[in-house]
């Protein structure tokens, strides 16, 4: 491991204020709403946004995670954390550009040890998250077991959790923690770290880091994996569930084969979804193999709220203690055809969770809304303390509050969300325009959407919508794609007619896909392949 220092930070920084209210800790919001009113930005503010600074790195550099914005405590230093495919964490000074501090650890897994063409390597692909309480960064490293470079091969793959100081990255005591070791419900589900990846963002959940794996390009014999790891220095991974398991899922332990798992995490990145007021974590599951524990579209209703041993295509709930970080299964909902999904490869991971704002968006007896997207084009609103487990609707349907399908289109991007001026949400269909949907609660006054908006131009849409305003104000909302054809691109939040109309704003360029634009006091930081990129205005 290497740490440099260029720009030397105050040697001892006074403790004595909170990070700053405009800072972005994680990714986007816990919830993951979508929704930040604390950046202080607004529409009649961009007409002075100017391109800052571009930093641009090595040609082998990707940046896969959405980068984090941080004050250190008694300082007015806005910082982005930035955490590549290369295992190199750097802290820029969100002003300058300048580098503050870079740490490379491990050497990175190289791609070729899985057949994989997405980059030369995979090192940091998920979005970290700061304890802002002990200003620690924590994040998932893929490399190899002795930590040196590769090719190793697959078997030799392994993930590290590492939890660093800010800002000057010195490790943790007893960090990294070696992830390995068998699934708490099935002995037979073994994590293997080179045939997964950690591509959501974190959540936090207590005194626990709560990160989900998927396939590694959907190689080889993956099972997703939830994984609960405590802050605590020594005391390592807490809980580890598989979310294929026996008795509905026989083992298949052919690492090669392809076969007896799957129903990965991945969600285009975005992040797990955190309700930190009830101590549970959502997030959607991908394609399974095989009918699993419900027998496909024959099977008989199913109660989300009986634990089932195969979460393939659902949407899940999963309870975290916040002392001692076990996980308990809560809730699901998988759709009728959800064996049809898997056969189509219509996962329903390529969206995460959003949970909606539970004042604006509750009624008929419905305190809080989830809302996923998936790849066979179909967005599905669900009762987040009742998600609707496996055909439990009238005549043995969908258990859900309102199903939005857009025939042949896909979604690899989350949903996102603004609770004021009569609430909305923001979807996008990839190749398609940016739409918006207004709160319209059903005849039992249960919150439904209908069509309200959209852009006069098509987005690439693997990204997901993130609404800013100006501390909450009417009237100064803002709805932002991190777009990989047009951009950065923002728009009034609130339609003007049924057109979302578009800000101007200085051009980017393409940015990188499945990434959130991450905000600062009146900036915004956006990535494109080897480059970090900040426009933005005067701070506030």
């Amino acid at each position: 491991m290497k740490l440099f220092q260029f720009l030397g930070l105050a040697a001892v920084l006074v403790h004595v204020n909170a990070l700053a209210p405009t800072d972005e800790p994680r990714d986007c919001d816990p919830p993951q709403s979508g929704y930040l009113p604390n950046h202080n930005i607004a529409p009649s503010l961009l007409a002075n946004y100017t391109k800052k600074w571009t930093m641009k790195y090595n040609v082998n550099e990707q940046f896969y995670a959405t980068p984090l914005v941080y004050t250190p405590k008694g300082s007015t230093q806005e910082l982005v954390i930035t955490v590549s495919i290369q295992n190199i964490v750097r802290v820029i000074d969100g002003l300058t550009g300048a580098l503050v501090m870079s740490r490379a650890l491990d050497a990175p897994y190289l791609s070729s040890d899985s057949n994989c063409n997405d980059g030369k390597t995979v090192g940091i692909t998920g979005t970290p998250i700061i304890d802002t309480d002990s200003e620690i960064l924590y994040f998932f490293t893929k490399g190899y077991f002795n930590g040196l470079a590769g090719p190793q091969g697959v078997s030799n793959g392994s993930y590290k959790m590492w939890a660093l100081n800010l800002p000057s990255l010195t490790i943790i005591p007893q960090f990294p923690v070696l992830i390995q070791g068998p699934a708490s419900n099935d002995p037979s589900r073994y994590f293997i770290g080179g045939e997964i990846l950690q591509r959501p963002g974190l959540a936090m959940i207590g005194n626990s880091i709560i990160a989900g794996f998927g396939g590694h390009c959907d190689s080889m014999n993956y099972t997703g994996i939830l994984l609960s790891v405590s802050k605590t220095p020594g005391a390592g991974v807490v809980d580890m569930m598989a979310m294929e398991a026996a008795p509905g899922l026989p083992a298949d332990l052919n690492l090669l084969a392809g076969k007896g798992g799957k129903a990965g995490i991945w969600q285009s990145g975005m992040g797990i979804a955190a309700d930190t007021t009830k101590n549970r974590v959502f997030f959607v599951t991908g394609n399974g193999d095989g009918p699993g524990a419900n027998n496909g579209p024959n099977g008989p209703p199913a109660s989300g709220k009986i634990p089932v041993s195969t979460l393939e295509q659902a949407i899940v709930n999963i309870g975290v203690d916040p002392v001692t970080g076990l996980f308990t299964q809560q809730d699901y909902f998988s759709p009728i055809n959800y064996q049809k999904l898997n056969a189509g490869d219509k996962d329903m991971s390529s969206s995460g969770l959003t949970l909606l704002d539970p004042v604006t968006f509750s009624g008929g007896g419905v305190n809080r809304v989830a809302v996923a997207g998936s790849k066979a084009g179909v967005v599905y609103v669900v009762d987040a303390d009742n998600l609707g487990g496996f055909k439990m609707g009238p005549g043995n349907t969908d258990a859900v509050l309102q199903e939005m399908t857009f025939t042949g289109a896909h979604f690899y991007s989350g949903i996102g969300s603004y609770p004021l001026e009569g609430g909305f949400i923001y979807l996008c269909t990839t190749g398609g325009h940016l739409q918006a949907w207004k709160l319209t609660p059903d005849a039992q006054g249960r919150p439904n959407f209908a069509f309200a908006a959209q852009t006069s131009i098509t987005l690439g849409c693997r990204g997901t919508p993130t609404i800013t305003s100006q501390n909450g104000a009417p009237g100064t909302a803002i709805v932002w794609m991190h777009d990989s054809t047009h951009g950065l691109v923002a728009f009034n939040a609130v339609p003007s007619g049924t057109t979302l109309t578009q800000i101007t704003i200085p051009g980017s360029g393409g940015l990188g896909k499945f990434h959130r634009p991450a905000f600062g006091n009146n900036h915004v930081y956006v990535t494109s392949s080897n480059k970090i990129i900040a426009i933005g205005g005067a701070a506030q």
